[in-house]
């Protein structure tokens, strides 16, 4: 087996190597509906996150009374969050609520939700974090599709067309304005009776027959 020994040292160093990915751990009143890592299980408490940034979108969801002695005393539930994480190459992230310890602050929070990133010693890390509409958060919303729609670039600054104004002329515009027709002279009746023969004796033969026949009307 000398290939296998040769590989053995190898594959001893790769996996002495320390893993380079992170770690979340979601608090139990946070549920993960999506991540830009992939589809997430449904029950998902841990996800492994690779350096550098991850998008996740996730919803407060805690039964209405923390101190309630009834099994079903209802639940409340956020609009989702679209969450940005910045993880580090490797060690444990913790995304959390503030102590919610009364059904009043329980509601409050629902409404402005406004979660905590924190390392295993509780030292708080940053984090970016937006409230999604309500109308995008129904029965058959596709989780996944929602959050690649808020990953897609934004359209780059167009710059608006340079627009000339032509500097009004010192000289007013000339107006177009309609050439009143020429009338001829008015032809008395021996003018018009002359003009009338010599167009006559002008015209060809088919022109001088249409003549007389407009003259008698034919």
């Amino acid at each position: 087996m000398p290939r296998l020994s040769f590989y053995y040292p190898l594959l001893t160093l790769l996996l002495s190597l320390p893993s380079q990915a992170a770690q979340l751990e979601l608090a139990d009143n946070l549920t993960l509906l999506a991540s830009s890592q992939g589809k997430p299980s449904a029950f998902s408490r841990v996800l492994d996150l690779p350096a550098g940034e991850t998008k996740l979108l996730v919803r407060f969801d805690s039964p209405s009374d923390p101190n309630s002695t009834n099994e079903s005393p209802g639940r409340i539930t956020s609009a989702p969050l679209l969450v940005t994480i910045k993880a580090p190459a490797q060690g444990t992230l913790r995304l959390v609520t503030p102590a919610l310890a009364t059904a009043p602050a329980i509601r409050q929070f629902a409404v402005q939700p406004t979660l905590l990133l924190t390392n295993m010693d509780g030292s708080a890390q940053p984090l970016t974090q937006q409230v999604l509409p309500r109308n995008q958060d129904t029965l058959r919303t596709d989780y996944q599709a929602l959050l690649a729609s808020y990953q897609a670039p934004a359209p780059s600054n167009l710059t608006p067309p340079t627009v000339t104004r032509q500097q009004p002329s010192a000289t007013p515009p000339r107006v177009a304005t309609e050439e009143p027709a020429v009338q001829a002279p008015a032809m008395s009746v021996e003018q018009a009776d002359a003009e009338l023969r010599r167009l006559y004796l002008a015209a060809d033969e088919a022109r001088r027959k249409a003549f007389i026949r407009w003259a008698l009307d034919l």
